[in-house]
């Protein structure tokens, strides 16, 4: 077994970034390849990445904030018309299947008319999807294989959005845990025990106040409350330091950052600043397209 190739297509959040896509990852193991979460942005990602759409036959999904699912559409369509002959496998959260089906409602005059001028060189089963919305389980529940891949779900805290998960993805002795949205969680510390790598979304308690503040310094209250309620609900890069020291993982990759800091500069080499004083493993500040591989070269 040769291990898994990850690809960061999206390392941002809400906050609009020049820099960064909205979430999105894909994990490959010979030749399957996974995506997981497909925010703003993310599908044209993976053409920069040279993956093709059509190549892609599973997509897991963490949760339904729009920065995580608001490209599905164009995946679809991208895949379909790019020669995908079999439908797309998704497996998520409750309410994923009502997502699917909605932007399929959507793009029904698309579909339609592409048909319509295609006809049978477009594919009938290439626009279908499967949808298998998954338990939320506080200890990880097996849901899928994908080729050598064996992928595993568990319930994350991002309250009041509920249910969130996580994903842990296995392939041989190599190992990647996704951690969705979350603040700093238990079940997330277990599904990460001991795995190679550990992606997770993480907060700069200091820069985010800072941006907040600029926010209310420029006179837009009613953005500064509602920035206000954010760190209710995702891990600060302390909390992610000490999850990642306590589940003993090799790697920490930050990705889904708070705020969506530029690529380069001040901010970008102060967003993990004191987590090496918890977590003695390598940290790396994720970006867009970013790759590495895990296991085996």
């Amino acid at each position: 077994m040769a291990g898994m190739e990850v690809v960061l297509l999206g390392t941002g959040s809400p906050l609009p970034n020049a820099d960064r896509c909205g979430a999105g990852q894909v994990i490959i193991a010979g030749d399957d390849r996974v995506l997981i979460d497909c925010g703003w942005g993310a599908a044209r990602r993976l053409f920069a990445a040279g993956i093709f759409p059509m190549l892609v036959d599973t997509v897991c999904f963490t949760h339904m904030h729009s920065d995580h699912i608001t490209d599905m559409p164009d995946f679809m369509i991208m895949r379909w018309v790019g020669g995908a002959q079999k439908p797309l496998t998704v497996y998520g959260p409750t309410g994923t299947k009502r997502m699917v089906d909605g932007f399929l409602d959507a793009l029904a005059d698309d579909i339609r008319f592409r048909f319509a001028h295609h006809g049978d060189k477009l594919s009938q089963d290439g626009i279908k999807v499967i949808v298998h919305e998954v338990p939320a389980t506080p200890d990880r529940a097996h849901i899928a294989e994908v080729g050598a891949m064996q992928i595993d779900s568990f319930e994350v805290d991002h309250f009041p959005v509920v249910p969130a998960l996580g994903f842990r993805l296995d392939a041989g002795s190599a190992s990647v845990v996704i951690s969705g949205d979350t603040k700093k969680c238990d079940n997330l510390t277990r599904a990460s025990q001991d795995a190679d790598v550990l992606i997770s979304e993480a907060m700069n308690d200091n820069i985010f106040k800072v941006m907040r503040q600029r926010i209310l310094d420029a006179g837009n209250t009613r953005q500064a409350a509602v920035m206000d309620d954010v760190p209710d609900y995702h891990a600060t890069t302390t909390d992610v330091a000490e999850m990642a020291r306590d589940a003993g993982v090799k790697k920490l990759v930050l990705s889904h950052l708070i705020p969506p800091v530029p690529n380069e500069g001040p901010l970008a080499d102060a967003f993990a600043n004191g987590m090496s004083e918890i977590f003695k493993g390598e940290i790396v500040v994720g970006r867009d397209l970013m790759r590495f591989t895990v296991g085996a070269p």
